[in-house]
């Protein structure tokens, strides 16, 4: 987070104040002096960002990795991007190459017979950056006995999921419940079936590209998460225990 002056209006009168901004950044990763991916997030958690991001992709893995300011040097096997990409914090899987497809199948047992719209409020209540800028996405991970196990915020949605991914990996967490703060698209569901994430639960709908990828690789869905009558794709068991 930034501080930056601005006028707050009220009325017809203007007071000048410092307002805080969520702050974003050109994040550039390198392995082995070259350029592997440019991206613009906020720049927290960036280990994990490095770490998450080519779990997520299916673009390699992340054996070390050093941050020195807005740069992070990695170490392990990576596909870099073409050098004209540069991931913006709306874009998910835009790029001038080839977005991969990932043909997975999720097999898991895992259930979540948790109040959704409690889940959801417990982890916006962690939601530092929003709360201070309005400006952040989250996304979160919790297990099946409902904890919440790590939060991260982004101004890009995707970022938030690349950095919960990420943390877990490093982590050695089990992925079983991603949880987020705005809608669910293909390249939220492709990340998770990348790492074999069985569940999402979403405050905001579902896409058509991520309801189909969904039934295709087997993962749950729960669209409007918060709301009295949430929307579930995909095996209704994993979310309602009907026994």
């Amino acid at each position: 987070m930034v501080k930056r002056p601005i006028h707050r209006i009220s009325g017809l009168l203007s007071t000048p104040e410092l307002d805080e901004l969520a702050e974003e950044s050109i994040i550039t990763i390198v392995n082995k002096g070259e350029i592997q991916v440019r991206l613009l997030a906020t720049p927290n958690d960036l280990l994990d960002l490095a770490y998450g991001h080519f779990l997520a992709e299916g673009r390699g893995n992340v054996l070390s990795a050093d941050v020195e300011g807005q740069e992070i040097t990695v170490e392990g096997e990576t596909q870099k991007r073409p050098s004209e990409d540069l991931l913006t914090a709306a874009c998910g899987a835009c790029t001038i190459g080839d977005i991969i497809v990932p043909d997975g199948q999720i097999e898991s047992d895992v259930t979540f017979h948790h109040d959704l719209k409690m889940t959801l409020a417990k982890m916006k209540s962690e939601q530092i950056m929003f709360h201070k800028t309005g400006g952040t996405h989250a996304a979160a991970l919790f297990d099946g006995q409902g904890n919440l196990l790590i939060l991260r915020e982004d101004v890009g949605r995707h970022n938030t999921v690349d950095k919960v991914i990420g943390a877990a990996h490093r982590n050695s967490l089990e992925m079983s419940v991603l949880a987020l703060s705005g809608r669910i698209g293909w390249e939220i569901v492709a990340k998770c079936v990348r790492v074999g994430i069985p569940i999402i639960i979403a405050v905001g709908a579902v896409s058509s590209a991520a309801e189909a990828l969904a039934r295709q690789t087997g993962i749950t869905l729960v669209g409007f998460a918060a709301s009295k009558n949430p929307a579930v794709i995909g095996d209704l068991h994993r979310i309602i225990d009907k026994c």
